[in-house]
């Protein structure tokens, strides 16, 4: 008698695009293991998921709409505190809803924290495990925060090495449990032996209004920038009108296929430092320029680290200047030497053996 279809129930995050992106690899391994994929997240996140994955179906969830109007990331966390709970109580009985209605069989989150549900096996993908704060008594109470809800699920997969040649540092070394796993890096992109097209591929990306207002930044500055041609991609549909600059392209949403040929073809990239698009580099070998969002301490730690390996540059957002700063990144090698990737064809069979 034939088996019947197993289920999957895939829920990133939206909070900003790139845990939306970095499970784009997962989708497509479930979907070739012959597995019934549907896909769950909130907003611009739900909206790319339709356009990489045209017959599958994309429920929408609570969207957690966090922003950050301050530097300051205690005041940002603070204000919004009652609103991020909400949020997870309310998706929790969404995709309980959703799990019981399609009779699902296994459960992925990336960093959905009420996501996890007691009759389906339930596995997070996160990095961020913990929280590097100027004080040790809130990184204390953040990190118990977030454990309360991470040791929920029956999984926790990491998307970094574990040696000590590792991506993310402390985000994801310090945490302590026998439920996490190291799989190496999690990208849609692969590297592509490509002829330059551009000069710089800037990305726009992660909550706002830090998004829009880096988007000025470099509209700004781009005018007395000197290149042959450059692509801003925007990753925003904002109705916005943005002003001709010469040889600069202008991309609003661009599907993993082209931002992967895109950022190949490019000589330097300069974004934020997302830990998403830190795996992403990790895999094309692209230098970068990285621009941490602002009271966001998980990007200013990576940021810095990363400077102080001298493995890209890094610069405040405040303090950008690209004549001074693009010669600075070009400077630096980016990632080179890291340990060999581990295949998900290999892994996430044995990952789930113990799970269905």
């Amino acid at each position: 008698m034939k088996q019947p279809t197993k289920k999957v129930l895939i829920t990133p995050q939206h909070w900003g695009l790139g845990h939306v992106t970095r499970t784009i690899p997962i989708i497509r391994y479930f979907v070739e293991q012959g597995w019934k994929v549907l896909l769950a997240s909130s907003g611009p996140g739900a909206e790319l998921l339709r356009k990489e994955f045209k017959d599958l179906q994309v429920f929408e969830l609570p969207d957690y709409k966090i922003l950050y109007p301050s530097r300051n990331m205690y005041w940002n966390m603070a204000i919004q505190m009652y609103k991020m709970h909400s949020a997870i109580i309310r998706e929790h009985f969404a995709i309980r809803k959703i799990c019981k209605l399609h009779e699902i069989d296994l459960l992925i989150s990336d960093a959905r924290l009420g996501a996890a549900q007691n009759f389906v096996p339930s596995i997070i993908i996160t990095h961020h495990l913990h929280f590097p704060l100027s004080y040790r008594l809130f990184e204390w109470c953040a990190d118990t925060w977030m454990r309360f809800f991470y040791m929920r699920f029956d999984q926790i997969w990491i998307p970094d090495f574990e040696e000590s040649n590792n991506l993310g540092g402390a985000l994801d070394h310090q945490f302590k449990s026998n439920k996490h796993y190291y799989f190496g890096p999690l990208s849609r992109f692969k590297k592509i032996e490509s002829d330059k097209k551009y000069d710089y591929c800037f990305l726009l990306s992660g909550p706002e209004p830090q998004r829009t207002r880096l988007e000025k930044i470099f509209l700004s500055q781009l005018k007395n920038l000197n290149f042959k041609k450059a692509v801003l991609v925007r990753g925003s549909q904002n109705s916005e009108v943005i002003p001709i600059i010469k040889n600069l392209e202008i991309v609003d949403f661009a599907t993993s296929h082209q931002l992967n040929e895109i950022m190949c073809s490019s000589d330097l990239i300069i974004s934020r430092s997302g830990y998403s698009t830190l795996l992403d580099l990790s895999i094309i070998n692209k230098k970068a320029l990285l621009i941490p969002t602002p009271g966001q301490p998980e990007q200013e730690y990576l940021g810095r680290e990363l400077a102080r390996k001298k493995i890209f540059h890094c610069v405040d957002q405040d303090e950008l200047d690209l004549i001074r700063d693009i010669p600075l990144a070009q400077e630096l090698t980016g990632y080179k030497q890291l340990p060999d990737r581990i295949e998900l064809c290999e892994i996430i069979p044995k990952l789930l053996s113990s799970l269905i």
